[in-house]
């Protein structure tokens, strides 16, 4: 599988990627540094803890890492997650149950081809 395929397999903007990183060399490093360390895990901690200034935050930089990939699909969820968090007050709750759901099964899609891609 070549990285275009891989975005093609996802629902990335592989065009978008190879004008921002220049190469699939250069992709498949920050693809790498994507499944070592980023935000989805702190949005996950932050939801059980319903805390959504940690939503946002964590969104808010997942979202920022996965426009800077053009991981479209989890750009997105992580866009709505973030939208939905962004201007509420200290101590106030919203329920995002459907967004955290969305975002999970976007994510874990995304990981596992991306893994695959990885080790082939």
């Amino acid at each position: 599988m070549s990285v275009k395929e891989l975005y093609e397999s996802f629902g990335g903007d592989y065009n978008r990627a190879v004008q921002t990183m220049m190469n699939d060399a250069f992709i498949s490093r920050m693809l790498t540094k994507f499944i070592e360390k980023n935000s989805y895990e702190d949005i996950i901690i932050s939801y059980q803890n319903k805390d959504m200034k940690g939503i946002f935050e964590a969104s808010h930089s997942l979202k920022g890492v996965c426009g800077n990939l053009s991981l479209t699909l989890l750009y997105e969820k992580a866009s709505v997650l973030c939208d939905k968090v962004r201007n509420l007050n200290e101590g106030e709750t919203v329920n995002v149950d459907a967004e955290v759901n969305e975002l999970k099964e976007s994510y874990e899609k995304i990981l596992t081809l991306i893994k695959s891609f990885l080790n082939k």
